[in-house]
């Protein structure tokens, strides 16, 4: 097939033969680009409902948005075979690497990528089943990708005899695989533990010669001690590989960012990686969204012993047989050696603020950036000191320059509002329908809940510059009251808050989505929905706020925007406005609705005259969300992905002078890799005011 296409593809070579499918690197040229080219075979194919089902359930996988799981580019249906197209991978497989030898900083960097993927399928309801070693796949840079995700499930009803039927493969199965159980997500961990068991020790914990056995062994056998095969590896690691291959899922780990978080943690100071080389660690997930955010996170225990039963049912095990020995072509096992550990360079954080470099005559590549030796980043520029970021939905400090990262929750629940309390050292944010208050300062931060509104949605919670007032944006109204702890606590409704004598503003003229203070706090910035041509859209509105007699007279409309002003680009087809910024003054930043949830063209409205700028400040290109004014309003911290990178775009975060947007050339802040895993999470950020 060498040298032929097959639909637009040109095959270039032949990268793999399985028991279901041929890949090949072929050339796209309508991207001018290398793919994998993956071709099912024509046997597996003659069931339309099968080949009904590949289309739709394909069609829902390539719809994962990750940064650690390879993109499906394609899928179709071409001389009566399906086939779909993923990204090239050109840096080989784990297998390749564990032969190898990896050192311990290597496999930290892998296990956070591959749990934050798994568990990121896992809440869209896809599990991967056959997970392994060849199906993780390095970039150019060797960054770590899951592969073929989700094509076991889809293709089960190909190879399965019985209602009982078994997928993947036997050397990484699960014990429920292998029993013709149902699998979920902690399947999927039980098979990443059995490859962090090779990572580290360079063998499998089970080993047969034949299919059947193997399988035999993960439903029964208890796994060897780690230590016994490298006893160099952290004590610890032991207890945390024996709960996670648990033959029972309730006994495993609850997610595999959890696991990985439980593994991280009994890294000797010596072994470790650096902070900045595995920051963000994997968030644990936490069952109930309105309890308070735990921190610090706890030792992990050290399970006991457990005997499993060996007992199967006789015909499980007989479909087991016969299952195995059809779909497996079994491995050679090999033994490895031990893998070293020496100490990786830590990945450093560097620069990155606008300090610009002259532009070049010639037009730059949208995707590329100048790079420059740019100074340290002096303390209060932009008159700001510290990041507040959310990533995964928890909370980051960082220095403006993106050093000294340090999380601050670990609750995995989307967070809203992010702002700095007077003084500087508290934040306060909302999740779910509560508002918590986190000091910053304290030698042990544990998030404190100040408001929750148990029979209500909460929309918007804002205090005012000088911490008298909050604006709550509660069942799409305005409630402007003292920001007074002990009101807050006895009102858990929108009824509560507006019977309250001391409220001073109900404001249900419109549906309102959230509030934003002018820095003399007697005005408000509202995001509100209304019908916008034959779609609800969404509107800001500037009014001033008399807070003497709130009760007796209606707050002054000073502007909507757009409104009749301008029209954004995309606004007529997608009135919505994900996210907007106010100086406090004269000029609200907000962006468009394009790709990605809420990415797209950036803005900057000036209050006065009317008029409006699009900035897109990394060379001209689009997209940009939840982006904020500097403490003076000189500055601004944007977070931007390359649509012209399509689904490798990645988010960056920039600190940029306002008044050279558009006159010169940016370096985006040195952050980890991946410090943004999900290229569609609604970011929060909250720039500290320079504390002397």
């Amino acid at each position: 097939m060498l040298d032929q296409k097959f639909s637009r593809y040109e095959i270039r070579e032949e990268l793999g033969i399985g028991g279901m499918a041929t890949v090949y690197r072929a050339y796209d040229p309508l991207f001018e680009r290398d793919v994998a080219l993956k071709i099912l075979k024509r046997e597996l194919l003659q069931d339309s409902q099968l080949k009904e089902r590949f289309e739709r359930e394909t069609k829902i996988i390539a719809r994962l948005e990750h940064s650690a799981i390879v993109p499906v580019h394609d899928v179709g249906y071409d001389n009566g075979q399906l086939f779909y197209v993923m990204r090239y991978m050109s840096g080989g497989s784990l297998s390749e690497r564990i032969e190898g030898g990896l050192s311990l900083g290597e496999i930290a960097f892998i296990m956070i990528r591959m749990a934050a993927a798994l568990d990121y399928a896992h809440g869209k309801g896809i599990v991967h089943r056959d997970l392994k070693p060849g199906n993780i796949l390095f970039d150019e840079n060797n960054n770590p990708y899951i592969s073929d995700f989700g094509i076991a499930k889809v293709t089960e009803s190909a190879t399965k005899i019985t209602s009982s039927g078994i997928i993947g493969t036997p050397r990484y199965m699960s014990p429920e695989q292998a029993r013709g159980d149902a699998a979920d997500g902690r399947s999927d961990q039980y098979s990443l533990a059995i490859i962090l068991f090779e990572m580290l020790s360079g063998k499998s914990p089970f080993e047969a010669t034949t299919p059947l056995a193997m399988a035999f062994k993960h439903a029964t056998e208890l796994p060897p001690s780690i230590l016994k095969i490298n006893p160099n590896l952290p004590e610890g690691i032991a207890a945390i590989l024996e709960k996670a291959l648990a033959k029972q899922p309730d006994d495993r780990y609850g997610t595999c960012v959890e696991f990985t978080n439980a593994f991280l943690e009994v890294f000797p100071e010596a072994s470790s990686p650096e902070a900045n080389f595995i920051t963000p660690t994997p968030p644990r997930l936490r069952k109930n969204p309105e309890a308070a955010t735990q921190l610090p996170l706890n030792p992990v225990p050290v399970p006991p012993p457990r005997s499993d039963s060996r007992v199967w049912m006789i015909g499980g095990f007989v479909t087991l047989a016969l299952i195995v020995f059809g779909m497996w072509g079994y491995p050679r096992l090999t033994a490895t050696t031990g893998v070293s550990t020496f100490t990786p360079e830590a990945a450093t954080a560097t620069l990155a603020v606008s300090t610009p470099t002259a532009l070049p005559t010639e037009t730059p590549a949208p995707t590329e950036t100048i790079a420059a030796t740019i100074p340290p980043v002096p303390v209060g520029i932009g008159d700001s000191d510290k990041i507040a970021v959310t990533a995964n939905d928890d909370i980051y400090l960082m220095d403006i320059d993106g050093k000294n990262i340090k999380q601050l929750t670990n609750t995995n629940l989307p967070k809203f509002d992010l702002q700095w309390l007077p003084g500087g050292d508290e934040l306060l944010y909302a999740e779910g329908r509560c508002v918590y208050r986190l000091n910053v300062s304290a030698s042990q931060i544990n998030p404190e809940s100040i408001a929750c509104f148990t029979d209500s949605k909460l929309d918007g919670f804002r205090v005012s510059p000088d911490g008298k007032n909050v604006a709550v944006s509660i069942e799409h109204r305005l409630i402007v009251m003292p920001f007074d702890l002990d009101l807050l606590k006895t009102s858990t409704s929108v009824f509560g808050l507006q019977s309250l004598k001391e409220a001073c503003l109900d404001y249900a003229e419109v549906s309102v989505k959230g509030a934003l203070w002018s820095a003399n706090g007697v005005s408000l910035a509202i995001l509100y929905q209304s019908v916008i041509g034959q779609r609800i859209g969404d509107t800001i509105r500037i009014m001033d706020v008399d807070l003497e007699r709130c009760r007796d007279i209606d707050p002054l409309v000073i502007d909507d925007l757009p409104g009749k002003h301008f029209v954004p680009d995309g606004y007529k087809a997608y009135p919505i406005l994900p996210a907007y910024s106010w100086d406090g003054n004269q000029q609200i930043l907000f962006n468009t609705f394009k790709r990605n949830a809420g990415y797209g063209e950036l803005y900057l409205y000036d209050i006065a005259t009317a008029s409006v700028r699009k900035l897109n400040p990394v060379n001209g290109v689009c997209c940009y969300r939840d982006s904020i004014f500097s403490p003076d309003g000189k500055y601004v911290l944007v977070f931007f992905q390359d649509e012209n990178r399509g689904a490798d775009s990645e988010t960056q975060m920039y600190y940029l002078p306002v008044d050279q947007i558009g006159s010169t050339t940016f370096t985006p802040v040195k952050l980890p890799l991946r410090f943004f895993p999900n290229p569609r999470e609604n970011i929060e950020v909250a720039l500290r005011p320079a504390i002397p």
